[in-house]
């Protein structure tokens, strides 16, 4: 169940830290752990290094994030 006033923010994928997990940079340098939901995984497949991504935290937890989307440049 998502957050219910889930903080956005962009990010950027630094590796892979297991299956759809990702170490996630914030713009404030921040590194984060970002995971992708099932159903999202499956349409985006893997995520590469220094691709830019939209993330949910809540406010409890900032070490921790949703990937919501992949950011067009």
């Amino acid at each position: 169940m998502p957050a219910p006033n889930p903080i956005h923010a962009i990010g950027t994928i630094l590796a892979s830290a297991g299956d759809r997990t990702y170490r996630t940079a914030l713009p404030n340098g921040k590194q984060i752990i970002a995971h992708v939901r099932p159903r999202l995984a499956a349409k985006l497949g893997p995520l590469s290094p220094d691709t830019k991504v939209r993330l949910e935290m809540t406010s409890y937890d900032f070490s921790i994030g949703r990937i919501a989307a992949i950011v067009e440049s």
